[in-house]
Parts: structure tokens; C-alpha cells; sequence
């Protein structure tokens, strides 16, 4: 699994003030600006591969984490687990063991709404703030699906229900262009899927994190100053340029015929905006 191999980049296992262990990746230099990086739901830090590089290569001090249920990080069991209360409360005590009083944050899908809720909630942890086709801008669909084609009970089967194609089906679909998605893609994506407890806890967020839109006025009460990147082809976050723009600092940037995953389907092109925004003075 990612990033195996990879020169620069090391990770260790990393434990936080709730007692929950999550996987850290770092790279780039000690003392240059920090960067977090914050995936998405079913994802891990895979998602942010050709990022990475790219932010080290400027300078930057990268830091990412697999989210609680995701990757290498435990998943924990139990009602009131995965609400975006304790998942913003990771991102604080993360934050917290990785000595940063305060960073850049970068959310992408889910990892983006965290990253709102956190603006509003600990504003003076962040200095720039950019979301990746962020949930929390406008209403989705996949919880309500989700929900419905996963009831409680599948719980007891849910090692028979993550097969590679399934993974092969979802990701194509998330890529503007499917034929852009690799057999490395998905088995990376594959391989997290198959540890203990990986389905309840991918069930569990589609019931119990607040993937509803914020309310415009919140929005605005955002003033750091954000970049909020969209993708024209993006079957999930639809309509949602009017209310990124509500964002108090904010700036609103499209990729053109990328899907869902446009931080990965457009990798350079997302790169380069990300880098020309966390680069102004």
C-alpha cells in the first residue's frame, strides 16, 4: 500500500489524546509551511499521491493521516463513532500529537466538509484552507442511497461485500474520464476494504456524519482565506459554485471535465492552481 517505496515520504502509527491510533504520513522539510492533508470517504491518503510531491517540491511540509475507519488507521465499533464531531476531534488531536499549533488545510469530498466544520469551529488552527469538491455546500445523494442499500444487518456480511470489481465500478465512476482509473488505482483503493470492520465503519458515516449543506450565513463567517476547487464533470457535488463563493475569503476554481476525484483524474492542472494559492502573499 501507498506509500511503500516511495523515497521522502515515511509514516508511523500515531497515537491520539482519545486512544485512537491513526497512520501519519509526512515528507518535506521540517521547518517549511505545514500542509494537512484530509481524504475523503472510503479513501486514504492514496487519494493525495501526486499532491504530495508536488507540495514537497515547493518547499512545503506535508502531513496527511488516514481517517478513523480508513487505511491503516483502527476502526473503532459502536453507535455515535463516526459523527463529524469525533472526526473533527480527530483532526484537533491529530494536530495537536504532530506539534502543529497551526497549518494549511486541504480536504478533499468528505475531508473537505471536516475541514469546513473545523474552520468554523477552530478558525485560529488554520491559515489557508482549500477544499477539494467539498461536502457541505450543497444537499448529496449518496448518504440517503447509501443508507438505503446498506441497512444494519449487512454488518454480519460484510466480508462478502467489498469484491475488487465493486471498487473497479465505484472509482470509474467518480473519474470524468473512467478510462483514466489503473489497476494500481484500484487495488489501492481495494486493499483498505478488506480489513476487519472497514464496511461497518464505511456504513457507519453514511448514517451518522452531517453531510448536510452549510447554511450560507455560517459560510460567510469563514475569513481565512480559502480556495474552494470544483469539476465540471462531478456526478456528486452538483450546483455548488454559489454557495463556495458565500465562503468569506474565498475563491471559487473549476477543472474542466474532471469527475469527483479531479485531485487525482487532473492531477497538474490541480497541482498548480493549489500551489498558486498557498503561494500569495
Amino acid at each position: 500500500m501507498y506509500p511503500a517505496g516511495v523515497a521522502g515520504i515515511t509514516t508511523r502509527i500515531l497515537p491520539l489524546r482519545s486512544g485512537l491510533r491513526v497512520r501519519l504520513l509526512e515528507a518535506g522539510p521540517a521547518n517549511g509551511t505545514a500542509v494537512v492533508l484530509v481524504h475523503g470517504w472510503g479513501a486514504c491518503v492514496y487519494t493525495f499521491r501526486d499532491t504530495v510531491p508536488a507540495l514537497v517540491a515547493a518547499g512545503l511540509r506535508v502531513i496527511a493521516f488516514d481517517l478513523r475507519g480508513h487505511g491503516l488507521s483502527e476502526k473503532p465499533v459502536g453507535r455515535g463513532r463516526y459523527t463529524m464531531g469525533a472526526i473533527c476531534d480527530d483532526l484537533r488531536d491529530f494536530m495537536d500529537a504532530a506539534a502543529l499549533e497551526r497549518a494549511d488545510l486541504l480536504g478533499h469530498s468528505l475531508g473537505g466538509g471536516v475541514a469546513l466544520h473545523f474552520a468554523l469551529t477552530h478558525p485560529e488552527r488554520i491559515r489557508r484552507l482549500v477544499l477539494a469538491a467539498p461536502v457541505g455546500l450543497t444537499r448529496i445523494r449518496l448518504p440517503a442511497i447509501g443508507h438505503l442499500l446498506t441497512p444494519r444487518f449487512t454488518d454480519r456480511f460484510a466480508r462478502y461485500l467489498t469484491p475488487r470489481w465493486l471498487t473497479n465500478v465505484l472509482l470509474r465512476s467518480t473519474y470524468g474520464k473512467p478510462s483514466r482509473v489503473t489497476d494500481r488505482d484500484i487495488d489501492e483503493y481495494w486493499a483498505p476494504s478488506q480489513f476487519p470492520d472497514y464496511y461497518r465503519a464505511a456504513r457507519a458515516l453514511l448514517e451518522e456524519f452531517d453531510w448536510a449543506p452549510i447554511a450560507p450565513a455560517r459560510l460567510a463567517s469563514i475569513k481565512c482565506r480559502t480556495l474552494v476547487m470544483l469539476s465540471t464533470a462531478d456526478r456528486l457535488i452538483r450546483g455548488a459554485e454559489v454557495p463556495a463563493k458565500a465562503i468569506g475569503g474565498g475563491t471559487v476554481l473549476t477543472l474542466e471535465g474532471a469527475g469527483h476525484l479531479g485531485i487525482e483524474e487532473c492531477a497538474e492542472e490541480f497541482n498548480r492552481m493549489v500551489l498558486s494559492f498557498l503561494n500569495q502573499v
